[in-house]
């Protein structure tokens, strides 16, 4: 008797938090994601290993709107629709400001600003650490902070989804 109760002791506190827990997608290491307000549709990689969601960012200009400091910057990469690079010059209230830590070298502080994308047929709100990605082979990256609340990432997969969203539709916040 001793044993069972341990048992279900232990086990309804799990059972209680499984029911509360949304289903999460399962996604593969690419995937397609869209910039709202814009239509572009972008290859994303899906990085566990990554902390903070980062986003391609040159010009980066902080001003103040409503009194609120904000960040506007131009974001270039290629739509996968048409295959034609495009620059769109994107703006965000500033979230924070980020400390990048580089082994040899000095740190780096980065702006974080929220933007709304479509990954599947949801529009997510979450924050992007802004960096000149140019050198890397993906403009948006999605961290860890995002994808945990979100997806499930199978490493040998890509492009299990595509983006299918309303500019008009609700919008998950998710942010650190």
């Amino acid at each position: 008797m001793r044993k069972i109760t341990l048992i279900l002791m232990l086990t309804l506190p799990l059972l209680s938090q499984a029911e509360v827990r949304a289903p999460k997608m399962i996604l593969g290491w690419l995937e397609t994601t869209q910039l709202m307000n814009s239509g572009m549709r972008i290859k994303t990689k899906l990085d566990v290993g990554a902390k903070t969601s980062s986003m391609q960012a040159t010009n980066i200009e902080q001003f103040h709107r409503g009194g609120k400091p904000w960040v506007s910057f131009d974001f270039t990469d290629t739509d996968v629709d048409t295959d034609e690079e495009k620059t769109l010059r994107l703006e965000g209230p500033l979230a924070r400001e980020v400390v990048i830590k580089r082994h040899g070298a000095p740190n780096v502080t980065r702006p974080v600003v929220t933007q709304e994308f479509c990954l599947y047929n949801q529009i997510y709100r979450t924050e992007f650490s802004l960096t000149d990605r140019g050198k890397f082979n993906y403009a948006i990256l999605l961290g860890r902070s995002f994808l945990s609340q979100v997806a499930l990432i199978d490493s040998a997969e890509s492009f299990l989804s595509r983006p299918a969203c309303q500019d008009n539709g609700k919008v998950l916040d998710i942010t650190e």
